[in-house]
């Protein structure tokens, strides 16, 4: 086998690797959301993971829980937006509809649901180890 036989089908081995490792999903989409409960009061605030937010240029986005907007705090990357999440019932499931300006609109389906505080985490009072028992 000649030197530039090798060599071609050495660069052809290494493109074939490339592409089985590289992330060639060019569509936008939705992967997860976490957490997926919050707050009854709003204020969570919420990772929606997903592919190709930003890779084509600036965007802009929405995010509703169900009829209420979000308030979207930043991208982290190309694959992770951060939303603070608004207030809702307790114990109401929503869907999480993102709409990014320009480029569509992706939804979770029953993606979070609203919860009330829980009463009973433990409080600074609970640490006390001087506390009279």
């Amino acid at each position: 086998m000649s030197r530039r036989t090798t060599v071609t089908l050495l660069l052809v081995f290494v493109a074939m690797l490339v592409a089985a490792c590289g992330n060639n999903d060019t569509k936008l989409k939705v992967t997860g959301i976490e957490p997926e409960k919050g707050d009854v009061e709003g204020g969570t605030y919420v990772r929606i993971k997903g592919n190709r937010f930003i890779a084509d240029g600036a965007r802009n986005a929405k995010v509703y829980f169900g009829s209420r907007e979000g308030t979207v705090v930043r991208f982290a990357s190309d694959s992770e937006l951060i939303v603070e999440a608004p207030g809702g019932k307790p114990n109401e499931t929503v869907d999480v509809l993102i709409i990014f300006e320009p480029g569509g609109e992706l939804k979770i389906a029953k993606g979070f649901t609203f919860v009330e505080k829980n009463g009973a985490t433990p409080s600074v009072d609970d640490l006390n180890i001087k506390k009279a028992k």
